[in-house]
């Protein structure tokens, strides 16, 4: 066999492993893009699905709030969400509660109320931010948790639809009933609830159920130290009652109260009261 023929015979196995080289190399790189593929198209799927099913659940989650918050425009439920959780722990405990619309409760009492619980009522979109940052830092002086903040529309969204479980989806559930009662509600609505679904004693809501209690009147028949003296008890219903004259608590309650609503110069607090004042714009809701 001569030099060249075995020369040529090299060439040639070594081009035939070449090649079996490159068609395996070839047919791996296919697999792996196969499986690339393969991979992309079911997460792609997955995806698709689960956001799907995100994007069902979020439009449920909202429609039920929104469902809830229009049902209030109408009607008046028998029980607050509060009312319930109370009765379920306490199902011997008789409930006082009688509804009044908003033309029937003294202007003294909604006056008082504003001042006691959401100076600026009027004028927020349901939260109050200059009243979060003020709670904030009077929770950091004090070096404990006592106050919250909550604008008089947050604290009927809890009343009427939350749990008292302290969590951040409860929070979140609280802010988002508060702006959809802002726009669905209006104003003067959110008062009316308020006043009538708030706790006023251990067993007594509302004011109408209130006064009855208190002062054996209507809630239309109201002087200005009655109306200030129930307005100061709303921060603890459960301990305080208007006739404590001798509690440090309440005398603290009636004299912010008092300075709110008679401030010695115009403010934001003058122009809110004074909302309750002007008469009935047709436009509002």
């Amino acid at each position: 066999m001569t030099w060249q023929r075995i020369k040529d015979l090299w060439h040639a196995f070594r081009n035939n492993i070449v090649v079996k080289v490159l068609l395996c190399l070839y047919k791996f790189i296919n697999f792996i893009l196969r499986i690339a593929v393969l991979s992309l198209i079911l997460y792609s799927a997955a995806f698709s699905i689960a956001a799907s099913i995100v994007l069902y659940k979020g439009f449920i989650y909202v429609y039920d709030l929104y469902d809830s918050v229009e049902s209030l425009k109408d009607t008046q439920p028998e029980m607050s969400k509060y009312m319930e959780a109370l009765k379920d722990s306490n199902p011997n405990i008789e409930i006082k509660h009688t509804f009044v619309p908003l033309d029937s409760i003294n202007i003294n009492l909604q006056k008082a109320v504003i001042a006691s619980e959401d100076a600026g009522f009027y004028f927020h979109p349901g939260f109050d931010v200059y009243a979060i940052a003020e709670a904030l830092n009077a929770n950091r002086i004090s070096g404990k948790t006592k106050f919250g903040g909550s604008t008089i529309t947050q604290q009927l969204a809890k009343n009427m639809f939350l749990s008292g479980e302290r969590s951040w989806e409860r929070k979140f559930k609280e802010l988002a009933y508060a702006l959809l009662m802002e726009h669905e509600l209006g104003k003067d609505r959110i008062l009316e609830l308020y006043l009538n679904y708030a706790q006023w004693g251990k067993d007594i809501f509302g004011c109408q159920e209130a006064c009855l209690a208190y002062y054996k009147k209507s809630c239309s028949k109201l002087s200005v130290d009655q109306a200030i003296n129930l307005a100061a008890m709303l921060a603890s219903p459960g301990k305080h009652h208007p006739h404590m004259r001798e509690s440090q608590f309440m005398a603290k309650r009636r004299a912010v109260i008092y300075q709110n609503m008679f401030p010695k110069k115009d403010s934001l607090l003058v122009d809110s009261l004074k909302q309750l004042m002007a008469p009935p714009d047709s436009t509002r809701k």
